[in-house]
């Protein structure tokens, strides 16, 4: 009963925090899960993906009208995205478990990075950015399509959704509102890992009695984190985020280099 509330309150966090930032919750879960339950790195990665899911499917159900994803913007990237995933969900079969762990930490490095950029940013500008509008027109669409299908890879490979990728290029290279992006982001993390989950559950790296509690927890908190999102003061939970990012990180890569 512990452990099961244990993985619960791990998927709830990591389903509040996906949801919140568009990441789909996999980058929180994946750490949690090696390093609290010592579990191995593709069993991780493998229940991940289905945490993944479960923050796209909350997010759908509880975005309200004008706050939802952009789904034609969606499913155009999400075509580059699904190919990458798969291809990434196949070679992570043959990377060596300590490389996917450094590879992960490095993975988490680079979006607390980029975390603080975006908040340094958000200082710089005069007024306040209107997280939700009408109105706009994607742009650079070789760029994101691009950028769409390493995203794909990377989830296949590490179980993050790809989202930290997909937010900022929506974002900062296509010019999509930054809450329109967020919520596009957790539609398409969904659909990305659902193209990559069935290889983990053929080897036999998606655990039933792991996955469940974990998926629900992550399900409830995405619909907590999608019903906030319209309330919060994004700079200060990015802010926040960078020294957590910091610290899983360093966890991460010192676990990867003493395996």
């Amino acid at each position: 009963m512990g452990l099961f509330l244990g993985l619960f309150a791990i998927g709830a966090g990591a389903g509040v925090l996906g949801a919140l930032l568009g990441l789909g919750g996999g980058i929180f879960l994946v750490p949690a899960l090696t390093m609290i339950f010592h579990l191995p790195i593709r069993v991780a990665v493998g229940t991940s993906l289905v945490g993944v899911i479960a923050t796209s499917a909350g997010v759908a159900a509880a975005s309200s009208r004008g706050h939802g994803a952009d789904l034609g913007l969606a499913l155009r990237l999400e075509v580059a995205t699904a190919a990458g995933a798969i291809a990434g969900g196949w070679a992570a079969g043959l990377v060596n478990p300590r490389m996917l762990t450094i590879l992960f930490a490095l993975v988490v490095f680079f979006t607390g990075f980029y975390v603080l950029y975006k908040a340094r940013r958000q200082s710089q500008k005069s007024g306040t950015e209107q997280l939700f509008q009408g109105g706009y027109r994607p742009h650079h669409w070789l760029a994101g399509l691009s950028l769409a299908s390493l995203a794909g890879m990377v989830s296949g490979l590490l179980g993050v959704g790809g989202g930290f990728i997909k937010v900022p290029v929506m974002y900062s290279v296509m010019d999509v509102p930054l809450g329109i992006a967020t919520t596009t982001s957790n539609f398409m993390v969904g659909i990305t890992a659902a193209a990559s989950v069935f290889l983990y559950y053929q080897r036999g790296d998606v655990h039933p009695l792991v996955v469940v509690p974990t998926a629900i927890g992550v399900f409830l908190g995405a619909i907590s984190g999608a019903r906030t999102l319209s309330r919060v003061k994004l700079s200060w939970l990015r802010a926040a985020l960078v020294g957590l990012l910091m610290i899983v990180g360093a966890q991460m890569l010192i676990q990867g280099l003493q395996a």
